[in-house]
């Protein structure tokens, strides 16, 4: 079943927001809510926190929505330093996920420096651990019934390295587990594939089979390099990670989803930000008519 969701946010850590944000989607006909973990304090000190997750029970129990979830942003097992730390929180996200009964966890795929990237012998050996790491946190994922959505990015850092989608593919290809699949951020790939000139469609084209879970926000495929001081003013150079209702940026997404193959249950989830509430409907039924292509 083809879906559309849009990403709950809890300003403050306030869980209790969903609740409302739940009720706006049911509104506007919207299939999930993704639940950002990382704003809130269900997980503290790599343990759950109990009172906090039976907030969260008690805001989404009964509400007739399906969820998914996007665990910590800084997760990143490509950083062998922490990688305990990182794999251990990711843990949390997976039984977290399994609590509410989400159907697919968010996490992101590594990134690491460049310096470690070109030296091939050990970057290789990163990937590897990695893929390990998935593997085995693929059959935990199964046991709370949790589909891992490994999603792509673009580097954080002008000195980092942010594998391509295509590289995604190629080690979840690898590892093909059944509760390891991608998720496909199409502004992160547009971002990561200008950066490294390589070609947009074609990269889309090898993750798209695995991503059974879209975000959807528009961009103009612009790293950030000029400092601004809000994130309104990065909006107006047209740079980096902006998050805008679909059409303000040039993200082609019709030829997108008129060349890439996706899997026939794809949930297209929104992450917009509160200051686009106004522009939400219009953006959903841009989304709905992409769904109509596949």
């Amino acid at each position: 079943m083809k879906k559309i969701g849009f990403t709950g946010q809890c300003p403050n850590g306030d869980i209790r927001a969903l609740s409302n944000q739940i009720k706006l989607c049911k509104d506007a006909n919207i299939d999930s809510l993704e639940v950002s973990i990382f704003e809130t304090d269900v997980i503290v000190g790599k343990k759950i926190n109990f009172p906090e997750l039976k907030i969260l029970k008690d805001t989404l129990n009964n509400k007739d929505m399906a969820y998914t979830v996007h665990g910590e942003l800084s997760v990143n097992l490509l950083d062998q330093d922490y990688f305990d730390d990182h794999k251990e929180i990711l843990k949390r996200d997976i039984e977290v996920s399994g609590e509410i009964n989400a159907t697919h966890l968010v996490t992101h795929f590594g990134q690491t420096t460049n310096a470690v990237f070109e030296n091939k012998e050990l970057y290789n050996s990163h990937l590897k651990r990695q893929e390990e790491c998935y593997a085995e946190l693929g059959e935990y994922a199964k046991k709370y019934d949790v589909i891992l959505a490994i999603e792509n990015l673009f580097p954080f850092k002008l000195d980092y390295y942010a594998p391509l989608p295509s590289e995604i593919a190629k080690q979840l290809n690898g590892i093909s587990h059944p509760n390891v699949k991608c998720c496909m951020d199409i502004s992160h790939a547009y971002i990561n594939c200008t950066y490294q000139n390589a070609h947009l469609i074609n990269e889309l084209k090898e993750m798209g089979p695995l991503s059974e879970h879209i975000h959807m926000h528009d961009s103009f495929g612009n790293i950030e390099r000029i400092w601004t001081y809000i994130d309104a003013e990065s909006t107006s150079y047209g740079q980096g990670d902006l998050h805008l209702p679909l059409g303000w940026g040039d993200i082609p997404f019709d030829r997108i989803f008129d060349e890439v193959k996706f899997p026939k249950n794809v949930n297209l989830n929104f992450e917009l930000p509160f200051r686009y509430e106004k522009y939400y409907k219009e953006s959903i039924s841009k989304a709905r008519a992409l769904l109509e292509k596949l």
